[in-house]
């Protein structure tokens, strides 16, 4: 707290005695001289630009464009392209080849080889001794002794 030198008044005094500066009167002060509440002056349509509620400026027209929505901002096609929804750079072919979901990669026929569905493999003949079933493996005599049934012993 600040410390009163000889002869000084307090902020109490200087208040009740009006000699307190326009900017630091209480609420209280300020209506009992007549001025207007902040309530008042929205109300009056004296408030200053900047302390207009963001949807009050939204409705007036006054928002700046960096405070655009997100919304607004797509339909006028101001949206940055790093912005854009993945639908919208679906739409447009603009997504890059790792951003394509594994669908759309399906379709195209860029899949690695390595990605391509267990179906997609199974179907080009391609799968993987490791990955065939075992029926598989038994019809085509790629079974280990150990795995192949009794009866596949018997018959052998």
């Amino acid at each position: 707290m600040e410390k009163l030198r000889v002869g000084e008044k307090s902020a109490l005094e200087k208040l009740y005695a009006g000699e307190t500066p326009r900017w630091s009167n209480s609420a209280l002060e300020k209506l009992r001289v007549g001025e207007k509440s902040a309530l008042e002056k929205l109300y009056a349509g004296e408030t200053p630009r900047w302390s207009k509620s963001a949807l009050e400026k939204l409705r007036a027209g006054e928002t700046p464009c960096c405070i655009k929505s997100a919304l607004e901002k797509l339909r006028a096609g101001e949206t940055p392209r790093w912005r854009n929804s993945v639908l919208e750079k679906i739409r447009a072919g603009e997504t890059s080849r790792w951003r394509n979901c594994a669908l759309e990669k399906l379709r195209v026929g860029e899949t690695p080889r390595w990605r391509k569905s267990a179906l997609e493999t199974h179907r080009a003949g391609e799968t993987p001794r490791w990955r065939k079933s075992a029926s598989e493996k038994v019809r085509v005599g790629e079974s280990p002794r150990w795995r192949n049934s009794a009866l596949e012993k018997l018959r052998v």
